[in-house]
This record gives structure tokens, sequence and C-alpha cells, in this order.
């Protein structure tokens, strides 16, 4: 017979384990994108993302440099790091700079909005100013509503 206490305790424990990772990740990819972003002349990154119907994906990466031109994302490696939670597992290759910018949106995501991509989804951007090494998540949760109204005659 399952013991249902112990379970939910170690359900709990594997939870936190992996919120600890994830915040580990997070700021990982939070620090190792900085630096090429900013050696590439890029100031500001849009990541668009948009989920519905239990799918979503991130649509856009737009980079900017200081003029608020669209310049394109280097191909160049972050600092490696062991991920466990990020959706693009590297195995032995290197993570570059466009999966590492996809996987701190989804980890992002997943932290803060979790359920982001199920019925009628959310949508929204990451928005990293890179001088400030400032990371702003803007997500617009969608619901169906509807108005209910009961008249006697």
């Amino acid at each position: 017979m399952v013991d249902m206490t112990q379970a939910m305790a170690e359900f709990h424990e594997r939870q936190a384990e992996l919120v600890l990772q994830a915040q580990a990740e997070t700021e990982h990819l939070k620090r190792a994108v900085i630096g090429p972003l900013g050696a590439a002349g890029i100031t500001r990154v849009e990541l668009r993302f948009d989920g519905c119907g239990d799918s979503g994906a991130v649509q856009e990466c737009e980079c900017f440099d200081a003029d608020m031109n669209t310049v394109p994302c280097p191909e160049v490696a972050v600092a490696p790091f062991e991920y466990q939670v990020a959706r693009e597992p590297t195995g032995d290759a290197p993570l570059l700079l466009p999966a590492a910018l996809d996987a701190l949106t989804y980890l992002a995501l997943e932290r803060f909005h979790p359920g982001w991509e199920i019925n009628d989804g959310s949508c929204g951007l990451l928005v990293i100013e890179v001088p400030e090494a400032s990371f702003v998540l803007k997500c617009s949760l969608r619901y169906t509503g509807y108005d209910e109204h009961f008249t006697g005659l």
C-alpha cells in the first residue's frame, strides 16, 4: 500500500529541488547572455512567445543596437553549464546564444507563469535591456469569459 503522506512529502521535495535548479539555470543564463550580447553591440532583446491549446513557443527573437536598428543575434557559445530544467538539452554541444535566449524565456515562463500554454494560453515577451542587465517578462494571460443572464418573463 502506498503511504500518501510519504508520497506527497517526496513530491514536494522533488518540486523544491526543481525550483532551485530552475533558479540556478535562470541566473546562469542571465549572466551568460549579457556578455555576448554587449560584445555584439546589442542593447535590447525582445523575445516574443505565444501559447494556447496546450502548446506554445518562443516565436521571435529581435535584437536591437543603440539606435534601435534590428541586428542579427550572433551564433556564439555561452558559458557552459549543466542544464537540467531548460527545454533544449545541450548534450556535449555548446549552447549557442539564440538557444540560450530561448531557454531563458521558457524557464522564466515556467517559473512565473506555469501553464502559460494551456487552454487559451498566454502571449507576451521577455525584454532584456543589455546595458542595465535588466530582464522583464511581460505576459498577457488569455481566458474565455462569458456573462450569463436569466430573465423572468
